[in-house]
This record gives C-alpha cells, structure tokens and sequence, in this order.
C-alpha cells in the first residue's frame, strides 16, 4: 500500500507574495514588449540601453518563481532583493527625470514591490522558507 504524506499548506501572505510577483512579472513582459516595439519603429541607442534593463526584471523574478516550491532561505532572500533593486530603479529612474512625487511613489511600480517585501518579511514567509 503506498502511503500518502500530507505536504504543508503555503501561508495566505506567501501566496499572496507569489501572485504579486507573477503579476509583476506579466506587466514587465508586456512593457517589454512595447519597448521593443518602439525601439524598432523609432531607432535610438539611448532607448536600445533600457531593453536589457527592462528583460532583466522579469527574467529575475521568473526565476524566483520557478524555485519558490523549493522552499529553500534563499529564495525568499532573492525575492526581497530583486524586489528592492526594481523599486529602487524605478523611483531612481523618476528622481533622474526629475518626475519624482506622490502619484509616482504611490504607483504600482513601486506598490507592489514594497508589498512583496513586506510580507516576504513576515514570520509565516520566514518559517515557510525554513530549509
């Protein structure tokens, strides 16, 4: 008779972590896709330098994602840190262009990245990534 061993059911802010990311990853892909678009229909080197900065975002966070059932500690760390690096780079990028206020602070650029980390860095994150 084979034996049936109940597996630990993911916490609701870790899920929730989960979805945010996959949803950040869906609009880094579709940004990416209209960069690319622009990039082709207007020819800048300038614009040609944000691509890879533009693919490495959700590439990183794809990732992430595909290693998050191993529950391993350093996959919570590198959802913190490539969350902070995007966040950072966005309002880094604003501050630059002098674009820098509340509707910026306040977009889903920087909300959801902040969020994820927030509850990345809770105690049920914490002892869901304990292996």
């Amino acid at each position: 008779m084979t034996e049936v061993i109940k597996a630990e059911q993911m916490p609701a802010t870790v899920r929730a972590a989960r979805l945010i990311m996959t949803i950040e990853v869906a609009f880094g892909l579709v940004s990416l896709a209209m960069m690319i678009g622009v990039a082709a229909a207007d020819f800048s080197p300038g614009f040609l330098l944000l691509i890879p900065c533009a693919a490495l975002f959700p590439a990183l966070m794809g990732w992430v994602l595909s290693r998050w059932p191993s529950r391993r500690k350093y996959v919570r760390w590198s959802a913190v840190a490539v969350d902070v690096a995007a966040c950072g780079l966005y309002v880094t990028t604003a501050a630059i262009h002098d674009d820098l206020d509340w509707v910026v602070l306040l977009s889903p650029s920087t909300f959801l990245p902040v969020a994820v980390v927030i509850v990345m860095l809770t105690p049920s994150a914490g002892r869901w990534f304990a292996r």
